[in-house]
């Protein structure tokens, strides 16, 4: 293991958290908050020193291999999060650290789960903070520093490929800068435009970019107790759903189709139409059992609370506009299935990923044909290619994998005084997928308050691996990772 190097990249890594701190020093200056204020100007001053500290270790080689890769993402995103929580400790906003932790590693995994019973008394600095924290954790910090680590003299690719365990990232692809420039062209396009049509539809400048933040990120944190619900506004609604949808999309095909004019590339995607099917089957399935069951009284009314909240739930956003906690169980069925699917590879979504649904289906379909004709043999394509017998053993044992960890979390959490079954699955559940809002205690109009500490860090834990895509923190636990002779 080169620690060396890996103490050199954390070092940038720090820098770039102090740096993100800056727009919520602004927003604190801006409205006279000098609590917040000192509490950003201190961590970002902390982080620095660390950061440059780490920065003087001497170089011994250049190379990023994929266990130094594998470590650097895992020790990053666990140190992000707990210096993204000193800002809410210091300024007293979250005066409990393990509350603190907890919220800001759902803001920087983009879960969305909150302890906060009262959104609206937080400082504006802190209330502008949480949405940032969605922001940045939305495409992966690491990209941003893969867009000048090369000019560091240090190799971005294993930290890329080890934070995109599910992406196709290889070496003939464009340079790793390039690519991580490109996909920050269009998150920051994305979102600036996000920002404009909330603007337009009467939203305030700080409700407009935390909930742009949250949109594009797929995160759901909101500036406002009711979510999405307190605007009460179909256009709100409607514009929310077309960047939560475009958040679940992968970027990289994003750009290739807006910018490059390579429309046909996301049409001819086998992993964006089986989403776009399941996406507008679940909507309107939702929406015609709301109508049915008398939920609503309109036509209009279950489509546009049917269509949203499907939506918020299958992009793993998590915004709320009504409490889907009294809606009919075939609905919340559903809506756990979706949940589960998630969004496409390449994007800001949770979930196990459309990607892994498609190949895990298809290798079913695979070994049923081959009990009918046991002499044939049957090659799985995806994306008009064929994959290797190892993509799809890795996505069937993802999910058996992310199957067994939602239910270890869920039996540990059900420990926690006066926890239901339900509240304690969904909540293991939501956390694993970053949803945010689950069912039972922890549903939309709910929050994660009444846990106890240890279920909190259980739970932050949980996010985290659920963010990272399970292997990736999964492998540091073997005794092969760290055995240099493997």
């Amino acid at each position: 293991m080169n620690y060396r190097i890996v103490a050199r990249t954390l070092g940038t890594m720090f820098l770039i958290i102090a740096c993100c701190m800056i727009p919520s020093a602004i927003v604190a200056i801006y409205y006279k908050d000098d609590i917040s204020l000192s509490s950003f100007l201190l961590v970002s001053f902390i982080m620095m020193v660390i950061g440059i500290f780490l920065k003087t270790v001497p170089k011994n080689n250049s190379a990023i291999r994929v266990r130094e890769g594998y470590l650097i993402v895992v020790l990053t995103w666990f140190m992000v999060c707990f210096f993204c929580a000193l800002p809410y400790y210091i300024s007293g906003a979250i005066p409990n650290f393990f509350d603190a932790l907890f919220e800001s590693t759902s803001g920087v995994t983009t879960t969305g789960s909150s302890i906060l019973t009262d959104i609206e008394a937080l400082p504006k600095a802190m209330i502008f903070w949480r949405g940032f924290t969605h922001w940045m954790g939305g495409l992966g910090i690491l990209t941003m520093a893969i867009a000048i680590l090369p000019a560091l003299g240090i190799s971005g690719f294993q930290m890329a490929k080890a934070e995109a365990s599910n992406s196709n990232l290889d070496k003939t692809s464009p340079k790793m800068t390039d690519m991580a420039k490109m996909l920050y062209k269009t998150y920051f396009t994305l979102t600036g435009l996000c920002i404009t049509l909330l603007l337009l539809g009467g939203m305030g400048w700080l409700d407009a970019s935390a909930h742009a933040f949250s949109a594009i990120a797929t995160g759901g944190f909101s500036s406002r107790n009711l979510s999405v619900g307190h605007f009460n506004s179909v256009y709100i609604d409607t514009i929310l759903c077309i960047f939560m949808v475009i958040g679940s999309i992968s970027f990289p095909l994003l750009y290739a189709a807006f910018v490059r004019k390579k429309h046909k590339t996301l049409l001819k995607n086998e992993e964006i139409r089986l989403f776009a099917i399941l996406l507008l089957i679940g909507s309107v399935f939702t929406s015609l059992n709301l109508l049915s069951r008398g939920v609503y009284d309109s036509i209009g009314d279950s489509i546009r609370y049917g269509f949203f909240q499907t939506i918020s739930v299958m992009t793993t956003t998590g915004f709320s506009t009504t409490d889907y906690n009294l809606w009919p169980s075939a609905i919340i069925i559903l809506l756990l299935m979706l949940v589960f699917c998630g969004g496409c590879s390449g994007s800001t979504a949770g979930g196990v990923k459309v990607i892994r649904i498609l190949i895990f289906f298809k290798l079913l379909w695979r070994e049923f044909k081959r009990k009918l004709h046991p002499k044939a043999i049957y090659a799985i394509k995806v994306k008009n290619e064929i994959a290797n017998s190892d993509v799809s053993i890795t996505a069937a044992t993802y999910i058996i994998f992310f199957f067994i960890l939602c239910l270890a979390g869920g039996i540990v959490i059900s420990f926690d005084p006066g926890t239901d079954l339900i509240t304690a699955f969904t909540a293991s559940f939501a956390s694993t997928t970053n949803l945010g809002p689950g069912f039972g205690l922890v549903g939309p109009y709910g929050n994660y308050g009444f846990f106890q500490g240890w279920s909190k860090a259980l739970l932050s834990f949980l996010m985290i691996v659920g963010k990272l895509e399970i292997f990736a923190v999964l492998m540091l636990f073997t005794p092969q990772f760290w055995n240099p002779d493997k």
